[in-house]
């Protein structure tokens, strides 16, 4: 087979050879697995790729970070090579027009306009500007239209909450949304409540134990409790995004703990018993 040159020093720019890279791969005589791929195939990498990122980040790997970005702009540089082969752009173009969206969207800094001295007006501006954007594009019938659908629920509730609260529908005082946290937990006490009717035994709920219309209700009343944390979070200037990652790294970090001291102890974890592990568990509590 013909080697193919993709040496650095073949190209103009760097860009240039990881596009060249890219189309190879993509190519009659590239590798199966690229060829095979579409926009949507590649969802669940592009997200990997970017939560990657964010737990170099959250990590403070600098070297770990470097890469990740690469495989983050790698995703970018894929997307855009399907989208030339469909004949709709190329990755120069998608280049250009980010790069004429942020010269439109910071005047303050490329047209010297006077008065946006702080992050807060920045948003304000780069809202607005945003805004008189979308007039020239077809509209929808709702400010939600505009929240992505395929977004973590999480980050989608924040997105909701946000968008609705510049239109005035939001609370005027932090401790609001607190009340109202409290007023939905009480909701889901009362469902929660309905589960003694139904299962009385001290053990595990088995699948189908608990009525449809009884388990679609703590769905619900959940999913109210959620969406109120969530709120509480962002008057408080909180990401519950944020929160929620540190405390699964803060829970893993203590399960391994579990795991680490057991094996050192020569036991098995299906072997133990939960007062055992609870014992570890606190010991990492203490350690941290």
């Amino acid at each position: 087979m013909d080697i193919i040159n993709i040496v650095n020093d073949s190209f103009n720019h760097p860009m240039d050879r990881l596009k060249e890279i890219m189309k190879v791969l993509r190519s009659e005589n590239g590798c199966p697995w690229d060829k095979e791929q579409n926009h949507k195939s590649l969802i669940p990498c592009l997200l990997e790729e970017a939560y990657e990122v964010v737990e170099a980040i959250e990590s403070e790997d600098d070297v770990g970070l470097k890469e990740e970005l690469g495989d983050l702009l790698f995703q970018s540089v894929f997307h855009a090579q399907l989208a030339e082969e469909e004949g709709k752009y190329n990755l120069y173009q998608v280049i250009d027009g980010i790069s004429e969206k942020l010269i439109r969207r910071h005047p303050h800094v490329f047209a010297r306009v006077d008065g946006i001295d702080s992050a807060d007006k920045v948003i304000t501006q780069w809202e607005k500007i945003k805004e008189s954007e979308k007039k020239s594009k077809p509209k929808g019938d709702s400010i939600l239209d505009s929240v992505t659908v395929s977004l973590p629920a999480i980050q989608k509730a924040e997105k909701i909450q946000s968008k609705v609260a510049k239109v005035g529908f939001d609370w005027e005082k932090w401790q609001e949304p607190i009340e109202k946290l409290w007023e939905e937990v009480d909701e889901l006490k009362e469902e929660l409540n309905q589960l003694k009717t139904f299962h009385s035994n001290e053990g595990k709920i088995k699948s189908g134990e608990i009525p449809k219309e009884l388990k679609e209700r703590i769905e619900s009343e959940m999913g109210d409790v959620l969406f109120s944390i969530i709120n509480v979070s962002r008057h408080l200037d909180l990401s519950a995004e944020s929160a929620l990652r540190k405390t699964n790294e803060k829970f893993s970090s203590r399960f391994r703990h579990i795991e680490r001291e057991a094996k050192n102890s020569g036991k098995n974890l299906l072997n133990m018993t939960l007062e055992e592990m609870d014992e570890l568990w606190n010991q990492a509590k203490q350690k941290e």
